[in-house]
């Protein structure tokens, strides 16, 4: 049985499907458009280091000079009379005089001399022929602390054979036991010489003098990046004497901080006076020069917040819009703190690890996440915010390739030690083997990277 509504009830159900679908939708849109609201307060400060890593290279200081220059030396300086006086035989008298060369090899860390002599024997009125033989001496030069260079000289023989035994008038004598009782003269004579003339040849203390001084200057590397070359002066070592294949060369290593600095020019420092030398463990030629490149969160910002700003980061149905971003150094972390509208309005925090790869140049912040509170927050009002894709949005844009600034990094280091111009006639030079990361220090407003460029660097004199 069919029934028909009349007109009147017929508006009143419309009017109340109406009314429910309304309500329906009025329901379903208030779901819809809740928004959470949190406010973080900044994670606790953590204090910031100050300093990068501070390590010590050593530039080589040698001094050199070859088997045929200190012979020249040598015969120039050492006179013909070495010695005129008493023997060990009583009455008898002798004259020494060098008849020919000196010769000089080294090899072995020593010297090796080879002194030729005329022997000329008296008694009383009696005088025996000359004797000629060769003297052969061991010389080993060695520096003390104090800077004083000595030669300790020994005795290794006669060249020549003597004939056993010669007569000067009524007393018969053994040529070869009265020249090597004349060795402890010939030995004084030719120390005393060896001494001073080494010292005059080889002036160590001079040259090292100058090389100290002079590395308290800065040097201008590149007029167009500011770029100077800063070394500070710690301590001087002595190493062993080097005396192979017919050279002689005497070292010392200059140790010191150095660093390439970018921007004005470093105050120069006062020198201290030259140290005592220092005797090392063992030899290093090795030099390590330190590159500080600067990352500025602002410029991070700059790249990174075009892509972030404004943007719709939200997921699952949610607007999440980002309205600003601060990153800021926190102890050894970066803090990122992201203002957003839309489903989620307020203030949270992230925190990560910078992380700089030299292989690929790129710096990145590592396991970004929200810091203690903010999770809390969101936990108990917006937790589906926490699962979003937000917090992978912006670590992925704090990503910066730094192959520009190692580049310029790797041209400076070469310039550094390629041939610097310490002083007149003292230069730095060497060449670079390597480019490695030594640090990476979290400051408030940047990043500071330190780099290690190594190699052979010496300071020689022209």
């Amino acid at each position: 049985m069919r029934t028909t509504l009349s007109p009147v009830a017929t508006r009143c159900l419309k009017l109340a499907a109406t009314a429910v679908l309304a309500f329906t939708l009025s329901a379903c849109a208030g779901v819809n458009s809740r928004v959470s609201s949190i406010t973080a307060q900044r994670p606790l400060e953590q204090g910031c280091r100050t300093e990068l890593k501070k390590e010590l290279s050593t530039v080589n200081i040698s001094i050199a000079a070859s088997s045929a220059e200190l012979a020249d030396l040598l015969n120039r300086l050492v006179p013909k009379d070495i010695y005129r006086g008493a023997t060990s035989t009583s009455g008898v008298n002798a004259s020494v005089v060098r008849s020919g060369a000196i010769g000089v090899r080294a090899a072995d860390n020593a010297l090796y001399l080879t002194v030729p002599i005329s022997v000329s024997l008296s008694y009383a009125i009696f005088q025996t022929p000359t004797i000629r033989t060769t003297m052969k001496f061991k010389v080993v030069p060695k520096v003390t602390p104090d800077w004083k260079l000595n030669a300790e000289v020994y005795y290794t023989g006669l060249t020549d054979s003597l004939a056993q035994e010669i007569s000067i008038g009524p007393i018969s004598l053994k040529p070869r036991g009265l020249v090597e009782g004349l060795v402890n003269p010939v030995q004084r004579s030719v120390s005393q010489l060896l001494g001073n003339k080494l010292s005059e040849k080889l002036a160590l203390k001079g040259e090292v003098a100058k090389a100290w001084t002079a590395a308290y200057q800065p040097i201008l590397l590149d007029k167009g990046y500011s770029a100077w070359l800063k070394i500070t002066p710690r301590e001087l070592l002595l190493y062993p004497l080097y005396a192979q294949n017919d050279q002689l060369r005497l070292s010392v290593g200059l140790t010191s901080f150095a660093e390439v600095v970018v921007g004005p020019q470093p105050a120069a420092q006062p020198a201290s006076p030259l140290p005592n030398l220092k005797l090392p463990a063992g030899y290093t030629s090795n030099f390590r020069l330190a590159l500080n490149t600067d990352l500025f969160y602002k410029d991070l910002l700059a790249i990174a917040g075009p892509m972030l700003l404004n943007k719709d980061l939200g997921s699952d149905g949610k607007v999440v819009i980002v309205k600003e971003l601060e990153i800021y150094g926190n102890g050894d972390h970066l803090v990122v703190r992201a203002v957003t509208a839309g489903s989620l309005e307020g203030t949270f925090y992230l925190t990560g690890k910078p992380v700089f790869d030299p292989r690929t140049n790129v710096f990145s912040v590592k396991d970004l996440d929200f810091d203690l509170q903010s999770r809390s927050l969101l936990l108990n009002t917006a937790d589906w915010f926490l699962h979003g894709t937000i917090r992978d949005s912006i670590q992925q844009k704090l990503t910066m390739d730094l192959g520009g600034r190692l580049a310029q990094a790797r041209e400076l280091a070469g310039k550094a030690v390629a041939r610097v111009k310490l002083a007149d006639k003292v230069y730095l030079s060497g060449n670079v083997k390597s480019l490695t990361l030594n640090d990476v220090m979290v400051q408030k407003d940047r990043l500071s990277i330190q780099l290690s460029a190594e190699g052979d660097t010496g300071i020689v004199f022209h």
